[in-house]
């Protein structure tokens, strides 16, 4: 998991909002350096560290929801469901790894099995007993692991498609232009050209 980037200037003697945009443009430049590898569907660890700043972007605009009003309640809404569909991607990576796992251990037991066979058995039958490995029966527990796979890489699949339509909505949408409006600090009368 990626580290949160560190939050520079802030000051405790400052107006409340000031602190809570600097914060907010920090997240905000944290969640969008992610941005390059949206597209990206093998990208599952980048995938999710974005997950992770979108959480981080979330609970800022949460924490500071009087300073961002209205605007900032949308954003809420739309950074949930971006944070929502890595989160399904990121639920398929774990199963997909667990599956994996399983079914090389499955793999090995039953290699050192047929090993374990042909080590003792006439040569005469050896390969009748490789014929029949290659033939694994119905009742095999990879044919149910690697159909569990499939399925899962199809979920996965879909869920980042999804993920990759909204993201695309809300760049259409100029979701991070509203973003970058609600950090940006406003510029005090007095220090107007200095």
């Amino acid at each position: 998991m990626s580290r949160a980037w560190p939050v520079l200037g802030l000051d405790p003697e400052a107006p409340l909002a000031e602190n809570a945009r600097r914060i907010l443009g920090v997240k905000l430049a944290e969640f969008y350096s992610y941005a390059p590898i949206v597209a990206d569907e093998g990208a599952t660890e980048a995938l999710h560290d974005m997950r992770i700043a979108a959480k981080r972007l979330r609970y800022t605009l949460e924490l500071f929801r009087a300073v961002f009003g209205k605007s900032g309640e949308r954003q809420i809404e739309r950074v949930k469901a971006i944070q929502e569909e890595l989160g399904q991607i990121h639920d398929h990576d774990v199963r997909i790894a667990l599956i994996e796992g399983e079914l090389a251990a499955v793999a090995t037991e039953q290699a050192a099995a047929i090993g374990a066979q042909l080590a003792t058995a006439p040569a005469s039958t050896h390969a009748a007993i490789t014929a029949t490995a290659l033939r694994p029966p119905p009742d095999d527990p990879r044919r149910g692991l690697i159909a569990l796979l499939g399925r899962q890489h199809a979920a996965r699949r879909r869920h980042h498609q999804a993920f990759l339509a909204l993201w695309q909505d809300y760049a259409a949408a100029g979701m991070r232009a509203d973003l970058v409006a609600l950090s940006a600090t406003p510029v005090e009368a007095g220090r107007v050209g200095t």
